[in-house]
């Protein structure tokens, strides 16, 4: 008996770790061939500010990656480092401060911007895009069993419905914890080397957000198996970036001040 249910366990898990395929519905919202704008306008504003979101906009980008930090009090925030000192003129850690102490800092100092820029809050983000621009929100974490970021999400994307979202991360654990606890918006895992392509077979993302110089013939051929839509970063380069729209890639994060090359 004890043989018959080790079997299964076994069938089950071989089952799932390897004869598995991605739910074409759940994608079909995702970026077309289209550029995705990296923080906003980061090139000519503050990266991950209100007005580099809006400037994006303005460029015709009709997706924006922006990456997000839970703060003390639990606020998610637009911020790509957790180090103020990073990008404002202040200092601490934003996952060791409140939201007010966060709002009380000007970014983009550390680039030469001094128009008064300040970090926003993604709640902010959200009431202030229009609802046809879609959100690749990468989570950031302090650590791989850092879920606050993940938890937080939950509150904010169920007032955001009708908006086209895609939540990513780096972490493996902090994406399995928000698809299967929350589950809001579908997920993407972030790939930066090919030792963690085995991750993929057992967190199931819908989208696979790869180091645009990893692009090969096996990765494009295991997402088209899998039936994962595959998106690429950060491409700056016009050749670069036809090379990925030819070569199954959708969404290339960029750059690129133009929502066209």
């Amino acid at each position: 008996m004890t043989l018959i249910v080790l079997c299964g366990i076994f069938l089950i898990l071989l089952s799932y770790g390897f004869f598995w395929t991605v739910d074409k519905e759940v994608s079909k919202d995702g970026p077309g061939y289209e550029l995705v704008s990296h923080r906003g306008l980061s090139c000519e504003l503050p990266e991950n500010t209100i007005e580099a979101f809006l400037g994006a906009i303005k460029k015709g980008f009709k997706w924006i990656e922006l990456d997000v930090i839970c703060t003390k009090d639990g606020v998610l925030v637009c911020a790509h480092n957790f180090d103020m000192e990073r990008e404002t003129d202040s200092y601490g850690y934003i996952n060791e401060m409140t939201l007010k102490q966060v709002k009380g800092a000007y970014t983009g100092v550390s680039r030469g911007f001094s128009g008064g820029y300040r970090i926003p809050a993604l709640k902010e983000v959200l009431a202030v895009l229009p609802k046809d621009v879609g959100l690749n929100i990468e989570i950031k974490t302090s650590s791989l069993f850092d879920f606050k970021a993940a938890r937080a999400l939950k509150k904010v994307i169920k007032h955001s419905k009708e908006r086209k979202i895609i939540v990513s991360s780096f972490n493996p654990f902090a994406l399995f914890y928000y698809k299967t606890k929350i589950g809001a918006a579908p997920v993407g895992f972030l790939l930066e080397s090919k030792q963690f392509l085995w991750v993929v077979n057992w967190l199931h993302p819908t989208y696979l957000h790869v180091r645009a110089d990893m692009l090969n013939s096996s990765i494009i051929d295991f997402c088209k198996r899998k039936e994962m839509t595959l998106l690429a970063w950060t491409v700056n380069n016009r050749e670069a970036i036809k090379y990925c729209f030819n070569n199954n890639v959708k969404g290339v994060i960029t750059d690129w001040s133009e929502a066209t090359i």
